[in-house]
């Protein structure tokens, strides 16, 4: 998530870094749980997950738990008193690992067929390189120019992830006559949370209270993942 907590209060509460140290702890044991366990936590041995979901979705867990890692040592230690480049480059390797591996996380949940990802690599190559002119230049106009690029992202993203659970779901309805386990509509579900707690976050110019809210946001949406993957069966490909 897109935390300031360097310009505010969050540095020196106790409670808040307990809590932002938590949510990254629990995204990487999380993470390890995901590569080393096979088994199911939730149903027991009767459902088996996707071992290739499990693995994106440990992907995208561990980008969660690093993202805690960079935003502290690069606002603390490495460039604490280079406002610009420090938000510039933390911001950056968010949206370019958090933001995809959501997605691939999302679009692999959908077993009707293997959709391709390689397209996310040229949607998101332009947020490093206007990173890397801003930073250069030296010029603070990042963010107003990458939260409409954002913005276009995420609105062809939810189209596109609408139209291709909708073919899913009638292959379901075509294949299975019992869909237990194997509906992903709480997939738009965190998909609309994410971007309702990201759009209260980021026009709230970083308050303590909404940093508090960013970690509980963080470890609500690790339950989710876990338990969403824990409990989707692994269905074979047409």
């Amino acid at each position: 998530m897109l935390n300031i907590m360097y310009e505010y209060q969050g540095l020196q509460d106790a409670l808040f870094m307990a809590l932002y140290i938590g949510a990254a702890t629990f995204a990487l044991m999380a993470c390890l749980y995901l590569l080393l366990r096979r088994g199911n936590a939730f149903l027991g041995e009767e459902i088996k997950s996707s071992r290739v979901l499990r693995r994106w979705t440990a992907g995208l867990l561990a980008a969660m738990a690093a993202s805690h890692v960079w935003w502290y040592v690069i606002g603390g230690y490495w460039l604490a008193d280079d406002r610009l480049v420090r938000n510039i480059i933390a911001i950056t390797l968010d949206y370019i690992t958090f933001v995809p591996l959501m997605m691939c996380v999302l679009v692999r949940m959908l077993q009707d067929r293997r959709r391709p990802l390689w397209p996310l690599i040229p949607l998101f190559a332009p947020i490093t390189v206007i990173a890397l002119v801003c930073i250069v230049t030296r010029t603070d106009i990042y963010m107003s120019v990458v939260e409409y690029y954002m913005a276009f992202l995420a609105i062809l993203f939810i189209i596109y992830y609408v139209r291709a659970m909708m073919q899913y779901s009638r292959w379901l309805r075509d294949n299975y006559a019992d869909l237990e386990c194997k509906e992903v509509w709480q997939s738009l579900l965190l998909l609309a949370f994410i971007l309702f707690v990201h759009t209260a976050y980021g026009n709230n110019e970083g308050t303590l209270i909404m940093e508090y809210l960013a970690q509980v946001n963080t470890i609500a949406i690790i339950a989710f993942l876990v338990w969403r993957v824990e409990t989707l069966q692994e269905l074979e490909e047409n």
